[in-house]
């Protein structure tokens, strides 16, 4: 593995369209509040059309695509009456109820009665977001099950932040989906990442980052001397080149295996020992630009849920990566 495979490590991202003039049908981001008194016998569209002042036809479109939540949790049926409800919530996507994204059967990596392991896109959130339950990769492979006649129901065993691509994994029954839970709290799955950062020349050809991580103000940081959670990533040099603007700066390609699953903890480790990833837009660096964040769920190491066979699943094209570990 080196940095002649970044293309087919990092391929092209599938972005959320940009409309000329953004959906926004009122002035702030979102609307919260109560659950008007008046419109306890209304529907969950009769809502949103006074809220927003659409139509009631365009409002249960922008129900049934996610966009409001009752009560904290999400509410897909226009007709649903409000009386139980207690309070509401409206987010609606700058591109607005647009249904632009569909899973690719071509990215489908390893299925079986029980799994299935897909190659992500960067771009797209593993499930839904706040503001749309269409277009994320939860969804579109339940519609593409839903397609074929069989069982569409689906659960994240993980999760890969939207810009990261790569194998994701999810089970196609509860009991798989229990198992798969148990075998990661215990740390019998084995991740491993490829990820392309710039810093300085690299003097190990192998290192550790054991550092907690902690949210603050919004934000993901990393404290070596806590408090906040611990978190630990090995990190192997893959290859390397000069940064050809900066005589000071190495692009360095690293298999990354993270021993914890913390949020944004790869990215947060690589930046803080002074390889931030290109294309972060959190952790990065200006004279990395590139199209997308360029990190990528490379590989996978588990058993099985149901037949307990060892199972190593890699990439399309990259061939045997290195020896798993245990990781959570």
């Amino acid at each position: 593995m080196n940095l002649d495979d970044l293309e087919k490590i990092f391929d092209s991202p599938r972005p959320a369209p940009r409309p000329e003039r953004p959906f926004q049908p009122f002035p702030e981001p979102y609307l919260a509040g109560p659950v008007p008194d008046h419109l306890r016998n209304a529907t969950v569209a009769r809502l949103a059309a006074l809220l927003t002042r659409l139509s009631e036809a365009e409002a249960a479109a922008l129900v049934e695509f996610g966009s409001v939540w009752l009560d904290d949790r999400p509410c897909l049926n226009p007709d649903q009456p409000l009386v139980e409800a207690r309070h509401f919530r409206l987010n609606p996507p700058a591109y607005g109820p647009v249904k632009f994204y569909e899973a690719d059967p071509a990215r489908i990596v390893y299925e079986d009665a029980d799994l299935l392991v897909y190659n992500k896109e960067s771009g797209r959130p593993s499930q839904a977001v706040p503001h749309d339950a269409y277009n994320n990769v939860l969804s579109a492979l339940g519609r593409l099950l839903a397609g074929r006649g069989g069982a569409s129901s689906l659960w994240l065993s993980h999760r890969l932040d939207a810009d990261t691509s790569g194998l994701l994994l999810l089970a196609r029954n509860k009991e798989a989906a229990g198992r798969l839970g148990l075998a990661f709290q215990r740390g019998q799955v084995a991740k491993e990442y490829l990820a392309l950062g710039l810093g300085p020349e690299p003097d190990r050809a192998a290192f550790t980052v054991d550092a907690p991580i902690a949210k603050e103000g919004g934000r993901y940081l990393v404290r070596p001397g806590g408090p906040g959670l611990a978190a630990r990533t090995d990190f192997s040099v893959l290859d390397r080149a000069p940064h050809p603007g900066r005589d000071d700066l190495t692009w360095v390609l690293f298999l990354a295996a993270p021993r914890t699953g913390r949020t944004h903890q790869i990215r947060l480790h690589l930046a803080w020992a002074g390889w931030p990833i290109a294309g972060d837009p959190f952790y990065g660096r200006r004279e990395a630009p590139a199209p997308r964040l360029m990190l990528a769920s490379a590989a996978l190491g588990f058993r099985h849920p149901r037949t307990g066979a060892d199972l190593r699943i890699t990439l399309p094209g990259l061939g045997p990566m290195a020896s798993f570990g245990s990781s959570s």
